[in-house]
C-alpha cells in the first residue's frame, strides 16, 4: 500500500485537468425547560433522515459503510440512509426516472461525466452559498485539478469525493519470466508493447496468455493521445481532432497489438470497474495470470490486491510517448435542488463530512482514490 500511496500522490503532479456540536448554555437550562416551554420544545428534536444513492459495491461498499456510520455516530441532528445502486450509469438512469416520478434522493454520487446533464436541466442545487457562508470548509484546500469538473455554467453543483485516474497493473511474476526488473517497469508505450509480445504466449493458434487488456473506456484514450501532444477535439468543443497524427499515433499501436501482433486482448465494452460483464472479464483474465499487464483506475487497488491468485501485484503510471499525462475520472457528490431546506441543510452537512481533510485520507488509504484535498494529499499518514 506504501508503493501505491505514494504513486497517487506523484499522479496528482501530472493530471492534466490542470464532531459533535457544542451549545454554550446557562447553568441548569439543559436540565430543565422554562415553565412556559411547550412539550414539543421541550423534547428533543428529531433527527433529520436523508437518503444517499451512491454506486461503491465490492470491496468499496464496505468503506462507505464506514463512512456514513461515522457521519451517523458523530451528531444527532442527521441520519444518512446509503442506498446502492450497482454503478454509475445505472445511478444516472435511476436518478432520472426518480425526476419524472418527483421521489428523488437528497444526496448523490454522479460520475464525472454524467453529473452536467443534471445540473443543466435543473435537478442539482448549487452549492456556491454553503460554500460561501460555511466558515469551517476551507474550499481552497479542494485540489485545484479536481475542482475541474465540479462546475457548470459558473456555478459550484458538486464537490470532488472518490476521485482517480487510470494506471497500469501488472504481474510481477510475469516480468521476471520475460527477463525484466519488476521494481522498475515499463515507462513508455512503445516499452510496453515490446514486452507485450514477450508475455504472449499462444499454443495451437490459440493465445493462452495476453501481453496487455484495456477496455474501451474512452478515458483511456485521453491518456494515449494527450501524452503525445494531441488533443480529442479542437477548442471549440466540437472539432474531433482523432485525425491528427499526434492523436492517431497511440489509436495506431493499440489497433497494431490487436490485430497485428496478437499481444493485447480484444477490447470490450464497459471499463474494468464498471461492474459490467466485459469489464469483468478483462479483470479476471489479469487475475487469474492470463493477462501480463491490464490498465485500470487507481480505485481499483483494493478488488487487484484481494483477487490475484499465485502472483505478486505491481503498479505505475501509465506508459508514455512524449509526457506523462492522465485524465481524472471517479464521482462528485451532488446535493438534490427539488428538496425541503431542511433536508438540503442536512444534505450539505454530510457533504461536508464526505470530504473532509480526515475522510479524504481514509478513503485514499483504504482504496486508491486520489486524496482530494491538498492537507489530505501532504499529510503524514499519506507521506509515510
Amino acid at each position: 500500500m506504501k508503493k501505491l500511496t505514494l504513486l497517487m500522490v506523484m499522479i496528482m503532479l501530472v493530471i492534466v485537468t490542470a464532531g459533535c456540536q457544542t451549545n454554550t448554555k446557562e447553568a441548569g437550562s439543559a436540565a430543565s425547560p422554562s415553565p412556559s416551554a411547550s412539550p414539543a420544545q421541550a423534547a428533543q428534536k428529531a433527527p433529520v433522515e436523508i437518503e444517499f444513492w451512491h454506486a461503491n459495491g465490492g470491496e468499496l461498499a464496505q468503506v462507505l459503510k464506514d463512512q456514513v456510520d461515522a457521519f451517523n455516530n458523530s451528531q444527532k441532528d442527521v441520519v444518512v440512509k446509503a442506498v446502492f445502486q450497482q454503478s454509475y450509469d445505472v445511478t444516472g438512469q435511476k436518478l432520472q426516472a426518480a425526476l419524472v416520478g418527483n421521489d428523488v434522493p437528497d444526496v448523490v454520487q454522479l460520475n464525472t461525466r454524467v453529473w452536467p446533464v443534471f445540473a443543466k436541466n435543473g435537478a442539482l442545487l448549487a452549492l456556491d452559498d454553503y460554500i460561501k457562508n460555511d466558515k469551517d470548509l476551507n474550499f481552497a484546500d479542494f485540489k485545484k485539478g479536481l475542482l475541474v469538473n465540479t462546475t457548470f455554467d459558473g456555478k459550484q453543483y458538486t464537490l470532488p469525493y472518490n476521485r482517480s485516474t487510470p494506471i497500469l497493473y501488472y504481474n510481477k511474476n510475469i516480468m521476471k519470466e520475460i527477463g525484466l526488473d519488476p521494481e522498475n517497469p515499463v515507462t513508455t508505450w512503445d516499452d510496453l508493447a515490446a514486452a507485450a509480445k514477450k508475455a504472449t504466449i499462444v499454443k495451437d493458434g490459440k493465445t493462452e496468455r495476453f501481453g496487455f487488456a484495456a477496455s474501451m473506456s474512452g478515458w483511456y484514450n485521453y491518456s494515449l493521445v494527450w501524452s503525445n501532444g494531441g488533443s480529442i477535439l479542437g477548442d471549440d468543443g466540437k472539432t474531433v481532432l482523432l485525425d491528427k497524427p499526434e492523436a492517431a499515433r497511440g489509436l495506431q499501436l493499440w489497433s497494431d497489438m490487436i490485430n497485428k501482433d496478437k499481444t493485447m486482448m480484444p477490447p470490450t465494452s464497459g471499463t474494468s470497474t464498471s461492474g459490467s460483464s466485459a469489464g469483468q472479464t478483462l479483470d479476471q483474465s489479469f487475475f487469474n495470470g492470463k493477462v501480463a499487464f491490464i490498465i485500470s483506475s487507481t480505485g481499483s487497488l483494493g478488488t487487484y490486491q484481494s483477487s490475484i491468485k499465485g502472483f505478486e501485484l505491481g503498479s505505475t503510471f501509465l506508459p508514455k510517448f512524449n509526457e506523462y499525462a492522465v485524465p481524472t475520472g471517479g464521482a462528485n457528490l451532488a446535493i438534490m435542488n427539488k428538496i425541503s431546506k431542511e433536508k438540503q441543510d442536512a444534505a450539505w452537512k454530510f457533504v461536508k463530512f464526505m470530504t473532509s481533510k480526515e475522510q479524504a485520507i481514509f478513503f485514499a488509504q483504504k482504496t486508491g482514490y486520489l486524496p482530494i484535498r491538498e492537507s489530505a494529499e501532504k499529510s503524514p499518514e499519506m507521506q509515510s
